[in-house]
């Protein structure tokens, strides 16, 4: 059967799954930019982890856990307990997790009680796409073949490798097409050996190399060019090749995640769109565009909105009765662990996932849905242009069968819709109407910038239990820790303004001065990553600001 993967990723795999007898096979679609097609290393682990895990939904009753046999007996005491709530203040949030189209419909159903509440903003695109939008009037992304025009790539902190490995696999065959790529990051990770060239670049002054190569082009002026670089931390040198790069030819650019969740970003994000427009190359410039771009979004209608820098303080002034999380993991996830931690303890929570989780921990009442090998589902890729659409893989109970149960129970009228029920949207197109753009300099301090950087044996928040063995370190300048007194394999613990955490130590040159990185969302010796990182929006006022993060290093 025609399968795909929703997960949080800008790819989209499209997968051939086959039941068999003793399990599932599955074998990647082939596309016109991956004539072969494959799956990626990350697919594998979520089908290990996901289907048919064993997990059951449980309540907790007087500090006990108490499963229930199946899923009826679920839906009905989880309906109960809505019952009890329908005349009470709800926040819910739903998280990206899965980006198929039909987990909007926890939306609907949950925007039906008179006093819910929902989210706005987030920690996924929201900066880069509010500066898409300011620039173009859209957020849109040009067709991937349009790659294949250019003489040089460049990959603004896109480590592709391993958060988009099919867009890495079609950068390896136009890198053999003689296409010069070259990839900007304050950290040389597994990207940088695809690169013709690798140029570490201090973190937030993405835009400032942006507004200096264009002054030195001639097209912006009152900007000191020299000091501009200066901030950047890279050689006049590798300015030069850059220079010579873009007024050699047409040039592709490619911005990664990472630069806009700096306290700068969507200004970072709006000179990377005007270095490219200005040089010819608005065709060639890529960041990614919605998942559910296509189609009309099911209608749902919340009394009100919490913002996403807000939600855990919110919640720590009781004003709301009870919290609903639908596939989310916002203690692991989120800015400010400490924070969450503390929140979440504190008020009735109930929590829809497919697997356990740090949040999941805190629940009241967890519903254990199947995840996208028991959903029904169809989205685009959030990166590439192609959209795929999947049957049910699994028996479980999906998260729509969750909804059309809980409806019924309710009495609450859903009607999940079939994708040629569905209507479809006009794609905009892109259009630049910015005439004049003020640079922000990044925020600087004394102390060590921390990164918290993607790895590829997980995405996101989807860690297995004693995945993190072997990844509980920050990465740390050679330079900075000999003055620092540090060597590799030294404890040494991490705090910032919120709180900190102790990792092992990893001396390096792969990665700039002031800086050090760990990787993403998962427990460290002690304590959480994202302990240390402050909760506070980027200049959009609607992304979460994870990199600019100032910390302490010092021996544990």
């Amino acid at each position: 059967m025609n399968f795909f993967c929703s997960k949080d990723c800008p790819d989209l795999c499209g997968i051939r799954a086959e039941i068999k007898d003793d399990g599932y096979s599955f074998e990647g679609i082939p596309e016109k930019w991956s004539e072969t097609g494959f799956v990626c290393s990350k697919f594998k682990v979520f089908a290990e982890r996901e289907i048919n895990s064993g997990l059951k939904s449980y309540q907790m009753e007087k500090g006990e856990k108490r499963s229930f046999e199946d899923d009826s007996q679920a839906i009905s005491a989880l309906a109960e307990t809505l019952e009890e709530y329908s005349d009470k203040k709800i926040l819910f949030m739903r998280g990206s997790g899965s980006l198929g189209y039909n987990l909007a419909y926890w939306d609907v159903l949950f925007s039906s009680f008179n006093n819910c509440w929902g989210i706005t903003g987030g920690p996924c695109d929201e900066t880069g796409g509010d500066a898409h939008v300011a620039d173009f009037g859209a957020l849109t992304n040009p067709d991937v073949k349009n790659l294949e025009q250019p003489d040089t790539i460049i990959l603004y902190g896109k480590n592709a490798a391993v958060c988009s490995q099919h867009l890495y696999a079609y950068l390896k065959k136009l890198k053999k097409q003689g296409k010069v790529i070259i990839y900007i990051d304050p950290v040389r990770t597994k990207t940088a050996e695809l690169a013709d060239r690798y140029i570490m670049i201090n973190p937030c002054t993405d835009g400032l190399l942006a507004c200096a190569l264009l002054t030195e082009l001639g097209l912006e002026n009152g900007h000191d060019t020299m000091a501009l670089i200066s901030k950047t931390g890279m050689s006049a040198d590798d300015f030069d090749f850059l220079r010579s790069r873009i007024e050699k030819g047409k040039t592709a650019h490619i911005q990664g995640f990472g630069i806009q969740r700096h306290s700068n970003g969507m200004n970072s994000f709006q000179w990377i769109n005007r270095l490219a427009v200005k040089t010819g190359c608005e065709d060639l410039l890529y960041f990614g565009h919605s998942s559910k771009r296509k189609w009309k979004t099911p209608s749902s209608s919340f009394k009100a909105f919490v913002h996403a820098d807000k939600i855990a303080e919110t919640l720590l002034k009781d004003d709301f009765d009870l919290f609903v999380i639908a596939g989310a993991n916002p203690a692991m996830t989120f800015p400010d662990t400490n924070m969450w931690e503390k929140a979440l303890s504190g008020i009735k929570t109930i929590v829809i996932d497919t697997n356990e989780s740090k949040t999941s921990v805190h629940a009241d009442f967890f519903l254990r849905v199947g995840g996208m090998f028991a959903q029904q589902d169809f989205m685009g890729s959030y990166f590439f242009p192609q959209h795929y659409q999947r049957g049910k893989l699994t028996k479980e109970m999906s998260d729509t069968d969750a909804v059309e149960r809980l409806a019924e129970k309710l009495n609450i009228s859903i009607r999940i819709k079939d994708i040629s029920e569905v209507k479809e949207l006009p794609q905009p197109e892109r259009k630049y109407a910015t005439q004049s753009l003020e640079l922000t300099m990044p925020e600087t301090s004394e102390k060590f910038q921390l990164i918290t950087s993607s790895h590829h044996s997980y995405l996101n928040s989807q860690t297995l239990p004693g995945m993190e063995q072997g990844l509980q370190v920050v990465y740390i300048n050679s330079d900075d820790a000999e003055k620092a007194g540090l060597k590799t394999g030294d404890d040494v613990k991490i705090s910032g303004d919120t709180g900190h955490f102790t990792a092992e130590a990893v001396v390096t040159e792969n990665i700039a001065e002031r800086s050090v990185m760990c990787w993403k969302n998962i427990p460290m010796k002690k304590g959480y990553t994202n302990c240390a990182i402050p909760n506070k929006l980027t200049d959009s006022g609607s992304g979460l600001v994870y990199y600019t993060a100032f910390v302490d290093i010092e021996k544990a």
